[in-house]
């Protein structure tokens, strides 16, 4: 008779993240390419999430009470038609409109499906003594970790191998070989001894949840965490690809405003042709206003300008952001001493080694050094000390001038994100009583979702207003998760 794996269900988890890494950072491009604007495409992306938020308690009740196994099975076996569903949106019999519902469905039907993380904790929880279990929680992040390694890297390659629908193709075809592998290696976890929870509306079950001190705080935590880690997620990009200006950019605000309404340099002169009536008025009582003030006003305005067209004939650029960014070097050797000179700037791919990296080394400390590090310091010690690492290296990120201290700073950060999760998870798991583990496992799953629905809204926002404010206020919301574990998590 087979017996539960750590192993197996590591290489189910593994193996449904690859296929997820595939398809998700081509949904926009493909959302796009069929006709989706704006708000459109981020309903697209966020369908997935939203889906997943309400569903996931489900599918841990469900395995409660029928089983991990079967329940990890369905998951996959949705997956696997999902991803099919979306190769079959990006081809090229289709119309426009016809794809894009498909597109939407495939999304909205692999987050309804998608129960295999928290099923997967639970399973982990099922068959791990408490000791352990902290470690074996890493396995799953580990999974993700390398997923998303692999996974962007394989879409692009499917996708210049085999077209538009190949990535969908690739991701169901791993999903279906997952799920026929699953078939005849995965166990099921628990016994017929085990107990099942009472079955409870959702609305109750978070109440029967926070009713429980320590697993509320648990859930807080995880929730502050993973929200920070989304805020990261959704404007690193930005951050390092935008050629837009900063307001800390602007070292000499007042100085470099005169020079533009007085200087005969061609430079100015298009400089003040594309100024906005409002920024007129502002620039004539510019000595009025604080540095501070000026810098925002700036970074508003230089940004309009930068994009709108090329401020000299020596400008020239076949896109918008190649535009933008001719622009900024341009102003950059004009007024050396009023801007300062954009220190880090990458393009999409190398963003997507930085990502690759950070994957990495969260896989690596999760897979790695955990268990010894839990076994040493404990999961409470872990839990705190591992958000001031990453209150402190999320702050940084931003003021990063040169590539090795961005690489330590990312480094720090993934490695703190890492080590945070399995304990968080491990901890929750040892408090919460056999028969509730899938339940609270779900719970936890919809508090890391709404989480990613929410995070990248607030962080955005902020982005517009003040490029650094996502970082801050992670770092901020990571320092006070921090604080509550060191004040109210005891040493087991």
């Amino acid at each position: 008779m087979r017996k539960p794996s750590l192993l197996v269900i590591f290489l189910t988890v593994f193996i449904d993240l690859i296929g997820f890494g595939i398809v998700l950072p081509l949904l926009p491009r493909y959302s796009e390419r069929f006709g989706a604007e704006g708000l459109m495409i981020g309903v697209i992306i966020a369908s997935f999430s939203v889906m997943q938020l309400f569903l996931a308690p489900f599918w841990g009740r469900l395995s409660d009470r029928i089983g991990r196994r079967p329940v990890l099975l369905l998951s996959t076996a949705g997956s696997a038609a999902s991803y099919a569903l979306f190769a079959v949106a990006s081809s090229a019999a289709l119309t426009a409109t016809t794809a894009l519902w498909l597109i939407i469905l495939s999304r909205v039907f692999a987050g309804a499906c998608g129960a295999n993380i928290s099923v997967a904790s639970a399973y982990i929880a099922d068959i791990t003594p408490p000791e352990k279990r902290s470690k074996g929680m890493g396995l799953i992040g580990m999974a993700f970790g390398l997923g998303f390694i692999l996974g962007p890297a394989l879409g692009a390659l499917s996708a210049s191998s085999f077209g538009l629908a190949g990535p969908g193709w690739v991701a169901a075809g791993l999903c279906l070989t997952n799920f026929v592998l699953a078939c005849f290696i995965l166990a099921e976890s628990r016994g017929p001894q085990s107990a099942s929870a009472a079955g409870r509306p959702p609305v109750t079950q978070w109440a029967h949840l926070v009713a429980r001190p320590k697993v509320g705080l648990l859930v807080g935590i995880y929730f502050l965490s993973t929200f920070t880690f989304a805020c990261f997620e959704s404007t690193l990009p930005l951050l390092l690809g935008s050629p837009g200006f900063h307001p800390d950019d602007f070292r000499a605000p007042h100085t470099l405003v005169k020079r533009l309404a007085t200087d005969p340099d061609p430079v100015a002169g298009a400089v003040r042709a594309h100024w906005s009536p409002a920024f007129r008025e502002t620039a004539a009582q510019a000595d009025r206003l604080s540095p501070g003030a000026l810098r925002r006003m700036l970074f508003a305005e230089f940004n309009r300008v930068i994009k709108a067209a090329p401020l000299d004939s020596s400008v020239t650029a076949t896109s918008r952001d190649a535009l933008a960014l001719a622009n900024r070097r341009l102003l950059e050797r004009t007024y050396p001493a009023e801007i300062r000179p954009q220190a880090l700037h990458f393009d999409e791919r190398q963003v997507g080694y930085l990502f690759a990296y950070c994957g990495l080394m969260s896989a690596l400390v999760q897979g790695g050094v955990i268990g010894r590090l839990v076994k040493r310091f404990g999961e409470a010690k872990l839990i705190w000390s591992s958000l001031v690492v990453v209150a402190a290296s999320i702050a940084l990120i931003p003021h990063a001038q040169s590539l090795g201290i961005l690489l330590l700073s990312l480094g720090l950060f993934s490695v703190g994100s890492g080590v945070n999760r399995a304990p968080t998870m491990g901890l929750v798991s040892i408090y919460t009583p056999a028969a509730d583990q899938g339940a609270v496992m779900g719970l936890m799953q919809s508090a890391g979702t709404l989480a990613r629905i929410f995070g990248p809204i607030v962080a955005t926002g902020l982005w517009a207003g003040y490029p650094h404010g996502p970082f801050w206020v992670g770092g901020v919301l990571a320092l006070l998760a921090g604080a509550f574990a060191w004040a109210r998590l005891p040493e087991r």
